[in-house]
């Protein structure tokens, strides 16, 4: 009898219709054998990396500091756009290495004050923050690529 192993899947996306895409497409691929945690701000990320291993993270690239869940949209802290890489940086000071995927809606990605295209993103954050990011999604709102690419991205974490 083969034995079926569970993902333990972070998913870190603040955005609602995001996440409900992502994890559709998480749930299809590992056809139901995923745990999977939510966090939708850089806090919650921090406090998820600190306390649990993951065989994967997906990383929203945009992100508030605080969840606002509870909280007026002043109490959430501002929006980061490098709030992904915040997180990378925490995995790495905590000497945690995991396998990542990027998830953005823009073209290029600032790390250490340059411009980095996405296709090169994972090579440059690999590196730089000492992770296994496998590869990145350019989310487009309601697009079918977006779970084209995801799912490509999964295979290859595999």
């Amino acid at each position: 009898m083969r034995r079926l192993v569970i993902k333990k899947i972070l998913l870190v996306e603040d955005e609602v219709h995001k996440l409900e895409e992502l994890t559709a497409c998480l749930e299809d691929f590992y056809k139901g054998q995923v745990a999977l945690t939510h966090v939708d701000s850089v806090h919650e990320a921090f406090w998820a990396v600190s306390t649990d291993v993951y065989d994967l993270i997906i990383l929203d690239m945009a992100l508030p500091t605080f969840s606002p869940e509870g909280s007026a949209a002043l109490e959430r802290g501002h929006d980061q756009a490098l709030g992904g890489v915040e997180v990378l940086r925490a995995l790495k000071q905590q000497n945690l290495r995991s396998k990542v995927v990027i998830i953005t809606q823009y073209p290029d990605i600032t790390i250490g004050g340059k411009r980095v295209k996405l296709s090169e993103a994972s090579g440059v954050l690999s590196r730089r923050y000492d992770q296994d990011v496998v590869g990145s999604v350019l989310y487009k709102y309601k697009s079918p690529s977006n779970s084209t690419k995801l799912t490509a991205l999964l295979k290859k974490a595999a």
